[in-house]
């Protein structure tokens, strides 16, 4: 071997190692618990306080799930997949406690306040859902 393909040699061994490392985790990884937030259904608002709303959102990799109870029973769950890119947020649910979410895109702006994740979804220029969710340890 001369110096030429020895160098590009070890050129292709970083880039194979490179692309094999994990990625770092997106600042949104973890564990979630729903503290807030009021969606509009069909021109009707829920407010989530009103009708002790609570919720657990998992996200890990590219993937979510989460479970919610509005006054202490069953009241929806979802599991998909997630994008990232810098303040938008999206979720599509592969699986859902209601079928018509199947599929859906769910394009969400959001901003992070510590342990605070704030989120808001739009369509059509009107504000439909608005949430805060708290890191869990």
């Amino acid at each position: 071997m001369n110096g030429r393909t020895l160098m590009l040699a070890g050129c292709w061994v970083f880039v194979v190692a490179f692309l094999s490392m994990p990625l770092a985790a997106h600042p949104l990884e973890g564990r979630w618990q729903l503290l807030t937030g009021q969606v509009d259904e069909s021109e009707q608002q829920l407010d989530y306080d009103h009708v002790n709303m609570q919720g657990v959102k998992i996200i890990s990799g590219n993937h979510f799930s989460f479970i919610s109870h509005k006054d202490g029973k069953f009241y929806a769950a979802a599991a998909g997949t997630i994008n990232i890119q810098q303040q938008a947020y999206s979720e599509t649910p592969q699986f859902a406690s209601y079928a018509p979410m199947i599929g859906e895109t769910y394009r969400f702006t959001f901003r992070l306040d510590g342990d605070l994740w704030h989120n808001e979804r739009f369509e059509d220029g009107k504000l439909v859902e608005r949430e805060t969710w708290q890191r869990l340890p």
